[in-house]
């Protein structure tokens, strides 16, 4: 049985991503004076995937311009984890989803910011829904994987709505990063992987001829406690169909 099934409230998938796009809204403004140009909300019984276009447009451009990566850097994170809780509290309490890990990412192409929240008991770990190549992508993303710290004990993946793949790896943290988290130094060890992986999975994308359409967006974020990571691709308008 499905979380929407399960939920508390009598929404429908559609309901249910709307009010979480207009709560989204709303928590920028209100605590920030401005919301994001566009906010899109995708979700699935899996996971919930919230992507916040063009937001503080000017200031962001010209701290990117200035190349103040450091202060844009620590701009966003404090920004968004300080949304963060209310954001959980609401898709839990209000829209009645559980919601187990959650994490996010920034792209300076669009200046957009991607959330997501894996839900608890998610389908991904119960089946699989294979997808053409499937199997080829999983090697490539571990070799990737491997040639920064690890192979990865397990990966799963499936398509949203045609537009994003989502693969978790599980299993890849060495012994020298369980170390630097149980020192405290999760922020900077997420920042130093986001910096080297992250250019990584840009850089090789593993579809081939997989996905015929244009690549908007790579999201990466890592639940350290759970020693997994959340590898988000989005792409623009399809030229071909892929499962979902």
């Amino acid at each position: 049985m499905s979380n929407f099934r399960r939920s508390r409230l009598p929404m429908s998938n559609y309901t249910t991503s709307d009010t979480i796009r207009y709560k989204t809204l709303s928590l920028f403004a209100e605590h920030f004076g401005i919301s994001p140009a566009r906010v899109n909300v995708t979700l699935n019984d899996s996971c919930i995937i919230i992507c916040a276009e063009r937001f503080l447009q000017p200031l962001v451009e010209s701290m990117i311009l200035e190349e103040s990566h450091g202060a844009l850097q620590s701009m966003r994170e404090l920004m968004v984890g300080y949304l963060m809780p209310e954001l959980c509290r609401y898709v839990q309490d209000d829209c009645g989803l559980k919601i187990e890990t959650k994490g996010y990412d920034w792209n300076d192409e669009d200046l957009s910011c991607l959330i997501f929240m894996l839900l608890a008991e998610p389908a991904f770990l119960r089946e699989n829904v294979p997808y053409p190549d499937q199997n080829k992508i999983h090697r490539h993303i571990a070799a990737l994987t491997y040639d920064v710290q690890r192979f990865p004990e397990k990966i799963y993946s499936f398509w949203l709505e045609q537009r994003m793949l989502i693969l978790i790896r599980d299993g890849t943290m060495t012994e020298v990063e369980r170390a630097l988290i149980e020192d405290g130094h999760c922020e900077v060890l997420r920042m130093s992987k986001r910096k080297v992986e992250k250019k990584r999975f840009c850089e090789e994308p593993p579809f081939g001829g997989t996905a015929n359409r244009s690549l908007k967006g790579v999201y990466l974020d890592w639940v350290f406690p759970h020693d997994r990571s959340v590898l988000v691709y989005v792409f623009g308008s399809a030229q071909t169909i892929a499962p979902h």
